[in-house]
């Protein structure tokens, strides 16, 4: 775990010597014990739920909750992939330096906080996957690409990589230390790479062809503003545009759009 992204694996998943083993050590795995109707979200994570749900529609989940032994307090991850016909689970975690409000250094390299409930998590037979909060923020689909990754390293199916072949594979960047994190919030390095990104510009030859889909399809349902739709089905909203795809987390509603 000296790097980011870290990718766990319980034991009995990890000894499988075939898919047919992987999938019979998954169905030992234990499921989340309800719903967070409110679960708190972190500075970064709008962006990427979006595009977790652009590439994994109907898999992806916020506000579960996970049983903690040592407190009342059950854990709540960022967010969870969870394959219902493999039972597969995997807990994915977005490590901030450290706390805004506090400056207090969190997520570093041997916290025994993290330590405990990563192996909580492994005895429950979640995998885990954890980000730096900087990675999600500047490589969001390469984020993506590292769980699709994880995943089909794990089935044996190459398969799900299929989509990502023109996202750039993630950076790994270094795990802090309690003292780099605190040197970290003396330097607000939090704040440098939590601004608002700009929409994403099309491509210099797509505008007139742009004009031509809507030409072509003068009855699309989907309204559009900087790159923006909302969902045909239930109207929720705004959604972020991603190339020529739009998924709703809301109603699942997932679709191409051209």
């Amino acid at each position: 775990m000296e790097r980011f992204p870290s990718v766990l694996i319980p034991p009995a998943i990890a000894a499988a010597e075939s898919p047919l083993q992987v999938q019979a050590a998954l169905q030992q795995t234990l499921p989340p014990m309800g719903v967070h109707m409110k679960a708190p979200k972190g500075h970064s994570e709008s962006q990427f739920e979006h595009d977790l749900w652009r590439y994994f529609p109907g898999k992806i989940q916020t506000g579960l909750l996970v049983s903690n032994p040592a407190c009342k307090q059950p854990y709540v991850p960022d967010f969870a992939y969870i394959d219902a016909a493999l039972n597969l689970h995997i807990d994915l975690e977005i490590d901030e330096p450290y706390a805004y409000g506090t400056q207090k250094p969190i997520h570093y390299l041997g916290s025994a906080k993290d330590q405990q409930r990563n192996q909580y998590f492994l005895d429950q037979g979640w995998l885990i996957i954890r980000f730096s909060e900087e990675q999600v923020v500047r490589s969001p689909a390469s984020c993506c690409k590292a769980v699709a990754s994880a995943i089909a390293t794990l089935l044996g199916d190459s398969a799900m990589l299929h989509p990502f072949r023109q996202v750039a594979t993630l950076k790994p960047q270094k795990r802090w230390t309690q003292a780099e994190a605190q040197g970290m919030a003396e330097q607000v390095y939090r704040e440098k790479y939590l601004v608002s990104q700009p929409p994403p510009q099309p491509a210099k030859n797509s505008q007139s062809r742009q004009r031509q889909n809507q030409a072509s399809c003068p009855s699309t349902r989907l309204i559009s503003a900087s790159f923006t739709f909302y969902c045909p089905e239930c109207g929720d909203g705004p959604i972020r545009w991603q190339g020529h795809y739009v998924s709703c987390p809301t109603c699942h509603y997932d679709e191409f759009v051209f």
